[in-house]
């Protein structure tokens, strides 16, 4: 293992020893946690080729469902978590279809039943190379699809405009609008222009995305929108409007519990 791993490891240990000791109940040892994510990776290995194995991105704490909102208070630890799982898999040659994320789901095996993992590989998502460069034609269109003077009204005090055809959100400091917010996932939602509306997508949240108090896994935006992003209220401004009501696809439950 690597120095940069180690330092991480070290880092990890601390948070583990100051938070999810408070945590987990009758938790000993919370170093525990991370060494059973890391055999649940190894065992869930998958070879695609001779030279290339395939690791799952896709980690769900079970938990009993009066322990959620505890878990769900240390997402940022279980973040940093995933983030290790990551860097460990890639020193070890394992491919990802995506970095990995660890989701906190409720059980009902009852409140003695502890906790349990689980694990999946998510669909993969080709992208374009990083040298691949879009058509000005194509350039053309997609400055074409989004609509005009829309903003976002963040937490009731600050707009942000929205003048790309494609915005990422989420608490990652990469992101096109970052909701510094521990209940936010680094990569939570995407704006999309289509058919000059916007369109948001929840991109694999731990929290979920709302839109008017409904959960949501897309929907097309309208004026006077509310989107809640952890704990965040974003309303949607746009100066055309529109008759049409805002369309809404409910969520699929991906995990095989």
């Amino acid at each position: 293992m690597n120095r940069n791993i180690e330092r991480l490891e070290a880092h990890l240990r601390i948070l583990f020893e100051e938070n999810l000791m408070r945590l987990i109940p009758g938790m000993h040892s919370p170093r525990k946690l991370f060494d059973d994510l890391l055999k649940v990776m190894h065992d869930n290995l998958m070879e695609i080729s001779n030279n290339q194995v395939l690791a799952p991105d896709e980690f769900a704490i079970h938990v009993p469902d009066e322990d959620l909102k505890k878990w769900q208070a240390h997402q940022d630890i279980l973040d940093e978590i995933a983030d290790f799982l990551f860097k460990t898999g890639l020193s070890e040659g394992f491919s990802f279809n995506h970095q990995p994320c660890i989701k906190i789901v409720p059980h009902d095996e009852g409140p003695n039943h502890g906790f349990f993992l689980s694990t999946s590989v998510s669909p993969h998502k080709p992208n374009l190379p990083d040298t691949a460069a879009i058509p000005n034609s194509e350039m053309l269109n997609l400055q074409e699809e989004i609509p005009k003077r829309a903003f976002l009204i963040v937490g009731g005090t600050d707009n942000f405009p929205l003048e790309k055809s494609v915005i990422d959100i989420g608490r990652h400091s990469e992101n096109d609008l970052t909701l510094d917010e521990p209940h936010v996932s680094r990569h939570h939602a995407q704006l999309r222009a289509i058919n000059k509306r916007y369109v948001i997508f929840d991109v694999g949240s731990t929290g979920g995305l709302f839109i008017n108090g409904k959960q949501i896994s897309q929907a097309t935006l309208q004026p006077g929108d509310v989107i809640r992003i952890g704990m965040i209220n974003l309303i949607y401004v746009q100066d055309i409007t529109s008759e049409n009501p805002t369309t809404a696809l409910p969520v699929e439950d991906d995990w095989n519990i």
